[in-house]
């Protein structure tokens, strides 16, 4: 997954990367808020905003936004922070997109548009509804705290192969036929390759890949094999459509 912007954006960080100070890419107060769009050869079309995170925010963590007011610059601070795990919330949920994820007060991007996979504590069937399960993670979906507007497209059950991959004892680079359906934070497992090794960085030619884990044997012609779940953290796919945690009932 490399979503690249539509147009260009002087200033502004790519999607994946999270910038820890308003010095890094000279962001003032008015950047934040820009809602860019962006695609993906694989993952298609998507929508993003720029914001700050207000506490720690876990990868693809399920977010909501705050506006705050800034009487010092007299603009308004696009402020995330994880989704609380409340019923009948109502209000807008968004993505984090930083590799990693972003400590309180970086900035970063946050998907509202588009297939994303979501931070979870279990697997989603495909074409099945979800729900805030945990404060930042979906899961089942359970009576008020449905997310209206986004479905399950994939499992956190499915994995993707790529064969003739290749990559060189200690090192953190896997070379790979195509990165198509890989994501960072994806885990991937094979002959040669680190135990519990993630995906770190999707090389934007797609001929590459970084693990977080160095590799523990020379290895050529191999097949390397992403699932999207560790047994603790769930990646399902998501489709979102601007969505929102569900509101009152009454």
């Amino acid at each position: 997954m490399t979503y690249k912007f539509d147009s260009q954006y002087i200033g502004y960080p790519p999607i994946e990367v999270a910038v820890a100070a308003p010095a890094t890419f000279n962001l003032l107060p008015v950047n934040q808020g820009l809602v860019v769009q962006a695609e993906d050869p694989v993952w298609g079309g998507g929508e993003f905003v720029f914001g700050k995170a207000g506490g720690a925010i876990r990868q693809y963590g399920l977010c909501v936004l705050t506006q705050v007011w800034d009487s010092t610059n007299n603009v308004f601070s696009y402020v995330f922070t994880e989704c609380p795990n409340t019923a009948n919330l109502g209000r807008p949920v968004y993505v984090c997109m930083a590799a990693g994820g972003l400590a309180s007060g970086a900035y970063g991007w946050f998907g509202d548009e588009g297939l994303f996979p979501v931070n979870g504590n279990a697997t989603i069937a495909a074409d099945t509804a979800l729900g805030i399960a945990a404060a930042g993670q979906v899961g089942a979906n359970s009576a008020g705290k449905q997310i209206l507007n986004a479905r399950s497209v994939i499992a956190a059950t499915a994995t993707v192969a790529k064969t003739l991959c290749s990559g060189l004892i200690n090192d953190t680079k896997i070379n790979v036929p195509n990165t198509y359906g890989l994501f960072v934070g994806g885990y991937v497992a094979g002959t040669g390759v680190g135990a519990a090794a993630a995906i770190t960085y999707i090389d934007p030619m797609g001929t590459y890949i970084l693990v977080s884990v160095a590799n523990t044997a020379n290895f050529s012609g191999s097949t390397v094999t992403q699932t999207a779940n560790n047994a603790t953290i769930f990646y399902n796919i998501v489709a979102m459509d601007r969505a929102f945690a569900q509101g009152a009932i009454t």
